[in-house]
């Protein structure tokens, strides 16, 4: 098993931002990875959006970048999942294979959200053995949205982080 911080294991998360997906409930989710932390200047995400940089609607399609996450003033924070034993470059391939174009992944009739794809997402790091969970879809979902309330409220309580986090 990859040590902590070692570059072959990364943290993992669900980074919660406002107003950025038409379709999705409450908040545009990403997957946010790093060694160590996710205040680091470059974390990695993993998004399924469907607009361009201008804000121009387009077809679903994944977006994988590395980009600080402190400083946006979209970002309602990260909520933690776990730590996955697996290198920045094996998830960029794990995640590759996910896209919206993979006609047999079921989207409940619900058709594609960046919820429902970092759901998927988690559920595959889960049924590899990379990430033990024991959630269903819906129980994440609630919990994610209820902690992104909570996160939504730290400064007010004097809570404020560069990066706000909680757990899952």
């Amino acid at each position: 098993m990859a040590a902590k911080g070692d570059g072959h294991s990364m943290l993992i998360g669900v980074a919660l931002h406002k107003g950025m997906d038409v379709s999705a409930v409450g908040y545009h989710w990403a997957l946010v990875m790093h060694p160590q932390t996710y205040d680091a200047p470059l974390v990695r995400t993993y998004e399924l959006v469907n607009r361009d940089d201008n804000g121009r609607p387009t077809a679903w399609k994944t977006r994988f970048s590395q980009k600080p996450l402190y400083g946006s003033t979209r970002l309602v924070g990260v909520v933690h999942v776990g730590r996955v034993s697996a290198s920045e470059n094996d998830l960029d391939e794990f995640f590759s294979g996910f896209g919206p174009e993979r006609e047999d992944y079921p989207t409940g009739g619900r058709g594609w959200t960046s919820i429902g794809w970092v759901l998927r997402c988690i559920r595959y790091l889960e049924m590899s053995d990379l990430l033990p969970l024991q959630l269903t879809d819906d129980e994440i979902f609630v919990k994610v949205l209820q902690l992104g309330i909570l996160m939504e409220e730290m400064p007010s309580r004097g809570q404020g982080a560069a990066v706000p986090r909680t757990n899952l």
